[in-house]
Parts: structure tokens; C-alpha cells; sequence
């Protein structure tokens, strides 16, 4: 991760924290994420812009494509990266420090049936696992 942690992209959605998402991500998907995100979001994550888009169901042309065009993200798209900024948000708030949430979100996790937790966020089912963790360790669960 970088020395000086960059900000949130989801101030640049125009929330405040993690804890906006369930209120207005459905809102933001709807109006249209543009794919200029992708960039910020890929320094953010410390994940490649190719890693990203895989995350997110996309090849790496398309979201070079769609980011020199301007064009918002497809919807899945748009859902998986604002989940996946969400997540990292949520663990970053768990863990005190972007370190600690790079290297828990990156480590298998054995109630993930041994799965890493950001793979698990591509879909909603598995960043609620995830999130649902995250919570368990803030409030005196296993982390």
C-alpha cells in the first residue's frame, strides 16, 4: 500500500463513508458510475487496473475502453466496485489501519471456506459473508 493513504472514492461519490452505501449506492448505480473511477479506485485498492476489472466481470479492454470514452460502467460493473470500496472502507474502519485491511482482505479466510475475502465480494451474497465478518470482529467475534 502507499505511504500516505489516499481518500475514500467514495468521497468523490459524494459519501461520507462506508456507512452511506446501503442508503445511496442503489441511488448512485441508477444515475450511472463513470468509468473514470476505475483509476482512483485501482490506486485506492493498491490492485491493478486489469485486477480490478476482472473483479468487476470486465476484460481489460473494455475498461479501457469505457474510461477513455467516459462512459459509465455497466451495472454489474458499478456494483461490484462500489462494493469492493465499501468492504475495504469497512475493514479499514475494523482494523484501524489501510495495512491491516489490505492484509485481511487479501488472506484466506477459513469461515469463507478458506476464500479470500475480496474475491468473495464479487457478488452480494459473498460481501455480505464478508461484511457480516467484519462486523463480528469489530464487536468481539473471530476476525
Amino acid at each position: 500500500m502507499q505511504s500516505s493513504p489516499l481518500p475514500s472514492p467514495l468521497l468523490m461519490l459524494g459519501l461520507r463513508s462506508f456507512h452511506d452505501v446501503p442508503v445511496h449506492g442503489h441511488q448512485l448505480i441508477r444515475k450511472g458510475l463513470s468509468s473514470r473511477i476505475i483509476e482512483p479506485v485501482s490506486q485506492y485498492l493498491g490492485l491493478g487496473k486489469g485486477v480490478l476489472a476482472q473483479y468487476m466481470d470486465l476484460d481489460r479492454g473494455t475498461a479501457t475502453r469505457l474510461s477513455a470514452k467516459d462512459q459509465d460502467l455497466p451495472l454489474h460493473a458499478a456494483e461490484t466496485l462500489l462494493r469492493l470500496v465499501e468492504v475495504h472502507d469497512m475493514a479499514a474502519d475494523v482494523f484501524a489501519t489501510e495495512a491491516g485491511a489490505s492484509a485481511w482482505l487479501r488472506t484466506p479466510h477459513p469461515l469463507l471456506d478458506n476464500e479470500v475475502p475480496l474475491e468473495a465480494v464479487k457478488t452480494s451474497y459473498g460481501a455480505q459473508l464478508v461484511k457480516n465478518l467484519l462486523m463480528s470482529t469489530k464487536y468481539g467475534g473471530a476476525a
